[in-house]
């Protein structure tokens, strides 16, 4: 199974857990990793690399981290550097995740889609699922030709 560890600043990765929660219902081998104001980068490291060892089941780990060179990211990859070559080559660090990203992400994990192809897979959602809209868009039902 697919290994989901979500790295942010603050509680953003337990909300986005629970809201993928709310969404798809319970989940399964997805670890979330806060940092807060004061806390040591050291420390982030280690819970981030146990949180990986945690849910690595063979079939590769995916890093959600919220914003990309910030302190998760960052201690996200050193980490990896850290750890044996074996499983470095089965650890993908994504930055700027994003509820649908998480949701993608989910969905891979449950598909058992190798974790090659699933993280491209979770960028691609990332980008596509960004929308704008203004009132400007909307076209004046005068204007509108019926016939």
């Amino acid at each position: 199974m697919l290994g989901i560890v979500i790295a942010t600043h603050g509680n953003l990765s337990d909300g986005l857990k629970d809201a993928a929660e709310v969404i798809v219902g319970t989940t399964n081998n997805i670890a979330t990793v806060n940092l807060n104001p004061g806390d040591d980068l050291q420390e982030l490291g280690k819970q981030i690399e146990d949180a990986v060892k945690e849910v690595h089941q063979e079939n590769g780990v995916i890093v959600l981290t919220d914003l990309v060179s910030a302190s998760p990211y960052n201690q996200s990859v050193l980490i990896t550097n850290g750890l044996d070559p074996t499983l470095q080559e089965k650890i993908y660090i994504i930055g700027g995740v994003n509820l649908p990203m998480l949701l993608e992400t989910i969905n891979h994990q449950i598909l058992s889609t190798p974790v090659e192809e699933a993280a491209p897979a979770v960028m691609k959602q990332g980008s596509d699922s960004l929308a704008i809209w203004h009132i400007s868009e909307i076209e004046d039902e005068e204007d509108e030709d019926d016939f």
